[in-house]
């Protein structure tokens, strides 16, 4: 590439950046109010607000499933950093987005629980979990579903945000190259992770009837990489980055 085109790219990107952070300072009053209102009021609530706030036409459910949580941390990261922390922490800013585009966000938790009952053994409790994800994503198979997970791997170099999508529905790898062309484009240009198509060690993708997406995030085994994933800031624009996509950027 000649230095005209890389200086072109280098613009168009930080035009990208200073975009989503213009729009992100617009929405934060929104995005607090939203916040108080979730905590008060829980999904429906917020799903309201987001309604009162959005003027133009209702939009579809989405579901946003948080990977993990309650007795089940994932996978462990530098410093000792729990991926169910840093996954419900992307989570919740995207349900308030979610909202505040006119979808109608459910989020399969909202703080640092499980969705089984309790009982039982770990690989029981973990059995029922997924099988309580797997109920509510099948409700309605036209609702997308985006699963917020974290990457991990044995060597402490690879990064970036990567998408697998699951094998029931056609529409799941549409949706995942929606949710990667606007990460590349807004947050990770240099990212040339390919789409990924899930096999049958995640259960929830295999299963699932509706479009359904797992975003990894980034890699909680990266040491930049792990300190980036725990910024609200970045949190948030990802957050926001995704939401956004839905309606393909």
């Amino acid at each position: 590439m000649s230095k005209i085109g890389a200086g072109i790219g280098k613009k168009r990107q930080l035009r990208s950046l200073a975009a989503v952070s213009l729009i992100l300072l617009l929405v934060t009053g929104l995005i607090f109010g939203a916040s108080l209102l979730r905590q008060a009021g829980g999904e429906e609530t917020l799903a309201a607000a987001g309604r009162a706030l959005y003027t133009g036409d209702i939009r579809q459910k989405v579901i946003v499933d948080p990977g993990h949580g309650g007795f089940d941390g994932g996978a462990i990261g530098i410093g000792g950093v729990i991926e169910k922390d840093i996954n419900l922490a992307f989570s919740l800013p995207m349900g308030d987005f979610l909202a505040v585009m006119g979808y109608i966000p459910v989020l399969t938790r909202t703080e640092d629980t499980g969705l089984d009952s309790g009982e039982g053994t770990i690989r029981e409790k973990k059995r029922e979990d997924l099988k309580a994800r797997l109920a509510m994503m099948s409700e309605d198979i036209n609702v997308p579903v985006i699963m917020i997970h974290q990457n991990k791997f044995t060597q402490s170099q690879y990064s970036g945000a990567q998408m697998f999508y699951g094998t029931q529905n056609p529409a799941s790898k549409e949706l995942a190259g929606q949710l990667r062309d606007g990460i590349i484009q807004y947050l990770q240009p240099d990212n040339t992770r390919e789409l990924k198509k899930a096999t049958s060690d995640v259960w929830l993708l295999v299963n699932c009837p509706a479009p359904v997406v797992m975003v990894e995030c980034g890699f909680i085994s990266n040491p930049e990489e792990c300190a980036l994933l725990q910024q609200a800031e970045y949190q948030r624009k990802f957050a926001f980055v995704l939401a956004a996509s839905l309606d393909g950027g």
